[in-house]
């Protein structure tokens, strides 16, 4: 393979950074901030939090050691059990809809505020979250945050059929006005559909493009179960077709151990192009952000890498807004006149 160098230009790569969140993202943002509110479930303690036990056992089935996820493949395979599913259904959306961020910076804050608008995040995860950091994040730059991509639906997002339009619940289409339907949540079956729903296609679009003309690829809580071999083969047949593969890194943050994470991710790591860290703080992305793949390709493409620039922690939005700030007004200078990115720390004084 002859690999293609991403366009660069005064320091500055074109080419996406791709991030995919699974439910260990949430669940390390929902820590990190003190774990206030309802607890948020993984897969494996699923049917507890949403007290779904009770019910399930009424149904006549044994819920001691059950696996959610192998349990509600043979409910969808099946047309028995038809009210049960429907329950589990409607308090899964109920629970997650419930959700809020605190009003001190999160995880996701910080993650919005790391890409550009060339980027992108791609979600498998119901709750509200990302979208909620993403809304209230929009005062430092409405252009200048990356795209996402809800592979599963989300509780937070709705669509617009008609006009093939997504938005917020409880919003209107900007186009005829007619109030966004709730996106479809795909719940944990072998064989999810990724084609039919116009929304969720559209998703997959995104992201396969992204990964396709990729340059870094974060993979952040996200262990690509037994059931999403269908989200797999869609991701990883792209990311195989991209030109520069060769030069291309991927971080995984995970808390499994090492060992662990190259057997689950290895089709997609390219000799030894890859990283393995248990927080998302100590990743490439959060040590260089905004600047994740123009600094990585520095180091390797030019051999003159850059120092970290990592984020601070704040206690308030607008902190952590103010020290962006510079960081927008560095890229909206290199488009009005060309002034090449510096490189070095917008704020040196907190370089470790």
């Amino acid at each position: 393979m002859s690999p293609t160098i991403p366009q660069q230009d005064k320091n500055v790569n074109f080419a996406p950074h791709v991030v995919l969140l699974g439910a260990g993202a949430s669940i390390a943002a929902f820590r990190d901030w003190g774990s206030l509110g309802p607890p948020l479930p993984s897969m494996q303690d699923l049917i507890d939090c949403l007290e779904l036990r009770e019910e399930i056992e009424g149904h006549g089935h044994k819920a001691t050691d059950l696996n959610f996820e192998d349990f509600y493949d043979d409910l969808a395979s099946s047309d028995a059990n038809g009210d049960l599913r429907e329950f589990i259904e409607r308090r899964t959306y109920e629970y997650f809809s419930a959700m809020k961020l605190p009003p001190t910076p999160t995880i996701y804050d910080y993650l919005i505020l790391s890409l550009r608008e060339k980027d992108i995040i791609a979600t498998f995860n119901w709750d509200p979250f990302l979208l909620q950091a993403y809304m209230r994040n929009e005062v430092v730059s409405m252009t200048r945050r990356p795209r996402i991509a809800f592979l599963h639906g989300n509780v937070l997002v709705g669509s617009c059929a008609k006009d093939r339009v997504a938005g917020v619940v409880g919003h209107a289409c900007i186009k005829c006005g007619n109030p966004f339907m709730p996106s479809q949540l795909l719940y944990p079956v072998k064989q999810k559909d990724y084609t039919t729903d116009e929304f969720i296609k559209g998703e997959w679009d995104a992201l396969r493009w992204h990964l396709k003309h990729g340059y870094y690829l974060t993979v952040f809580g996200y262990s690509a179960p037994k059931t999403d071999v269908e989200a797999r083969k869609l991701m990883l047949e792209v990311w195989q077709e991209n030109k520069s593969l060769e030069l291309c890194e991927v971080d995984v943050v995970d808390v499994k151990s090492d060992e662990e994470v190259e057997e689950a991710w290895r089709e997609f790591f390219y000799s030894h192009h890859y990283g393995i860290t248990n927080s998302i703080w100590d990743s490439y992305l959060f040590k260089h952000p905004r600047r994740s793949c123009d600094a990585f390709a520095s180091a390797t493409l030019m051999l003159d890498p850059w120092r970290n620039n990592p984020f601070p922690r704040f206690n308030t939005l607008s902190e952590l807004h103010s020290w962006v700030e510079p960081l927008i007004a560095e890229e909206a200078a290199y488009e009005e006149s060309g002034e090449t990115f510096s490189g070095k720390p917008i704020w040196p004084n907190i370089e470790p």
